[in-house]
């Protein structure tokens, strides 16, 4: 397996990168681009892949030590569907 990834800061706060990723057995190559978006008290991250999978992370930090997570994946080939909360206790 074969993995090649890069990250570019745009700014203080925005981030890009790109990964590719080979497996030579299975002959599987996929290709993502992804952000990291710094805001005031939250986080949100997100990526696009080749095989048509969209995700997006949602990090809000309620107080000291207690965040409030929003996620979802999209997978539009398989139909697949998948949407998350959580709490983050502790650092």
């Amino acid at each position: 397996m074969v993995l090649a990834s890069y990250v570019q800061k745009v700014s203080e706060k925005v981030s890009l990168a790109s990964e590719l990723m080979c497996n030579y057995l299975s002959r599987d190559v996929t290709a993502s681009f992804g952000y990291d978006y710094i805001l005031r008290q939250c986080r949100l991250r997100g990526k696009i892949d080749s095989n048509g999978v969209c995700a997006a992370f949602l990090e809000e930090r309620l107080n000291m030590g207690l965040n409030f997570i929003l996620s979802a994946e999209l997978d539009h080939k398989k139909k697949d569907y998948k949407f998350g909360f959580g709490l983050t206790v502790g650092e």
